[in-house]
């Protein structure tokens, strides 16, 4: 066994949660001054001051200032999957609560949330846009879709991950509208989005 790769790994290891911690204080910075003053007044450079590091390590992790928009879905995403777990109801509900909550967050942040992701859909085409901003939510949906069919709530009309993309791609316009039309509720958009794919999903009673 090559013991320089055992050596390596500890090595390898403490680089990664340095990046891993560096990546969130940048975030967390940028994020904290996202609620101190306008989105578009906050400049990378505000940034890099905020999180002590350089213009050069900020995109090292992001390429544009809008790329914060991942990391607001990966942390929120992750925040769920924590309150999911022990989580007391069937697939459905679990589902339900999902789409709530990340309604729910993106709603109460609205603010930055619509100006960021229009820079963000600005920035790439729409679909590839929608699938970097959102590649956790599109694996935790198919997760959750594949237990609801196992547990016979949802019909098998189609594989997981495909009813788990079309859902993401759905709720990516909607999303996309909502930045684009003041006094929409993202909240009450995703309830129907989420009304008209179950009445479809749902195991018909025998």
């Amino acid at each position: 066994m090559d013991a320089s790769a055992d050596i390596d790994k500890p090595a390898s290891s403490r680089r990664t949660r340095k990046k891993e911690r560096t990546r969130r204080e940048i975030y967390e910075a940028a994020m904290g001054l996202f609620n101190e003053k306008d989105y578009d007044d906050v400049t990378i450079g505000d940034i890099c001051e905020r999180a002590d590091v350089a213009k050069a390590t900020f995109f090292l992790h992001f390429p544009n200032k809008a790329a914060l928009l991942s990391e607001f879905n990966e942390k929120l995403t992750s925040g769920i999957r924590e309150q999911l777990e022990g989580f007391k109801g069937s697939a459905t509900d679990k589902f339900c609560f999902v789409i709530s909550e990340l309604a729910g967050e993106w709603q109460r942040n609205a603010p930055v949330m619509r100006k960021m992701t229009r820079e963000f859909v600005d920035a790439l085409p729409t679909l590839e846009a929608g699938k970097a901003a959102n590649e956790s939510l599109l694996t935790l949906t198919m997760e959750l879709i594949r237990e609801a069919q196992k547990a016979g709530e949802f019909r098998k009309i189609a594989p997981p991950h495909r009813l788990a993309a079309a859902f993401v791609a759905a709720s990516s316009a909607l999303t996309i509208e909502w930045t684009e039309i003041p006094g929409v509720d993202t909240s009450e958009t995703h309830k129907e989005l989420l009304d008209v794919l179950l009445n479809g999903l749902r195991q018909k009673p025998k």
